[in-house]
């Protein structure tokens, strides 16, 4: 018989498999939207998805053809280094000399990563455990407040009221880092901004870095969308702050400028004893990237220059598609981002929203016309008066979801 304590279903005698630290973890919101729309799709919905940001437009040619030639090799098969091949090392650090003028030494200040996402995970439970905390703006991505928490460690939660983050920010992370004791190891910053596209300039970054040297706190910064940006906009690297590679690092992903989301290739670049930490942790979890991928991205990095302006002028145009659309659907109040694969919205002041969270238009949306939102307040409830609108479709698609939105609130 079960315990009080016990899920039903559960072997008679067998303890519940759950470890405590998965109480930590909500139900995974995205992934009950992509369920939902599934189902819709199940009974003839034409789904118009633009909540997951999961790159849709095609990989470099010569990114294909290089790993059709490693395919052939043997070697390539074999385990590979779980800190990255020295040459992909020494591609990134020439992308990022030519891109940022940012100096990095491959072997010391890089490793190669499964993913920007996997070395913030495993960074996470390198440097953080039970007593620690560390400080995020919110709202937040999911992993950014969550990977902390897994690793056992408290997360500081601060709002960000600005829709230009400046001055309160700062001021705001300031009062965190000087209140909160124990004091805070890690501040953990990321723009372009998942998810509301909010995005910095160099002097952010430098009185970031001058709090965490005053405080003696590391810093973090998630540069996914470093390279999607708008309006001629160019997103600074906290790398490029003088004696940032002291106290900072810095996570880098192949999956948006260059359409690689499923290969799973990301970066850790800057302070030597921050990515020493996660190349220790990572040698016991695996043994690095598909050596044929390592190659192919070798070829990206030093060939992907124009593919990567060329897809954030794709970007460009969705999201100003998106806006003109939105406009014509009787949506009052749009904001206009200068970054990232996303457009981050405040929920329609219309009579038919009223009352409703993020959560439920996002449903109702979904099942009143096809087009499928990711809610504001599953990055925390700070967002929920917002949607994560994702860059994913074609001009065309866009247009058409933004013209079944009309009809919806106009019915």
């Amino acid at each position: 018989m079960s315990t009080p304590n016990q899920p039903t279903g559960l072997p008679d005698g067998f303890p519940d498999p759950n470890a405590r630290r998965m109480s930590l973890l909500p139900p995974y919101l995205l992934g009950r939207i992509n369920a939902y729309n599934d189902e819709l799709r199940a009974k003839g919905v034409d789904v118009i998805d633009l909540g997951m940001g999961n790159p849709v437009d095609p990989i470099q040619a010569e990114v294909l053809e290089t790993m059709r030639a490693s395919l052939d090799e043997v070697p390539n098969h074999r385990y590979s280094q779980a800190k990255g091949i020295l040459p992909l090392k020494q591609a990134f650090a020439r992308h990022y000399a030519r891109h940022f003028k940012v100096e990095l030494d491959p072997k010391e200040e890089i490793i190669a990563t499964i993913g920007s996402k996997e070395a913030f995970s495993h960074l996470m439970l390198g440097m953080l455990g039970p007593g620690d905390s560390c400080v995020v703006p919110t709202p937040a991505f999911t992993i950014h407040m969550y990977a902390p928490q897994i690793a056992g460690a408290s997360v500081i939660g601060v709002y960000m009221k600005e829709e230009q983050p400046g001055p309160q920010l700062l001021a705001d992370l300031k009062y965190a880092l000087e209140t909160v004791r124990p004091r805070p190891k890690l501040l953990i910053l990321n723009f372009p901004h998942n998810p509301t596209a909010r995005t910095v300039d160099l002097g952010f970054y430098e009185e970031a870095v001058a709090l965490g040297k005053h405080y003696g706190v590391w810093v973090l910064n998630d540069f996914a969308y470093g390279h999607s940006c708008f309006d001629g906009y160019q997103a600074p690297s906290i790398l490029q702050v003088k004696g940032a590679k002291d106290i900072a690092v810095e996570t880098f992903t192949m999956s948006k400028p260059y359409n690689m989301a499923g290969w799973r290739v990301g970066f850790l670049a800057g302070s030597r004893h921050l990515v020493d930490i996660l190349a220790r942790i990572k040698g016991y979890f695996d043994y690095g990237i598909f050596q044929c991928i390592q190659l192919s991205a070798v070829t990206a990095l030093d060939h992907g220059d124009t593919l990567i302006k060329q897809q954030s002028l794709l970007y460009e145009k969705r999201r100003d598609a998106l806006l003109e659309g939105l406009k014509k659907a009787g949506w009052k109040k749009t904001i206009k981002n200068r970054g990232t694969m996303f457009s981050w919205q405040p929920l329609p002041d219309h009579p038919k929203v009223k009352g409703m969270n993020s959560v439920d238009f996002c449903f109702t949306l979904a099942r009143e016309t096809g087009v499928s939102f990711t809610p504001g307040g599953g990055f925390g409830p700070e967002g929920d008066s917002h949607l994560r609108m994702a860059l994913v479709a074609p001009e065309a698609r866009i247009a058409e979801a933004c013209a079944r939105i009309g009809k919806f609130l106009q019915a």
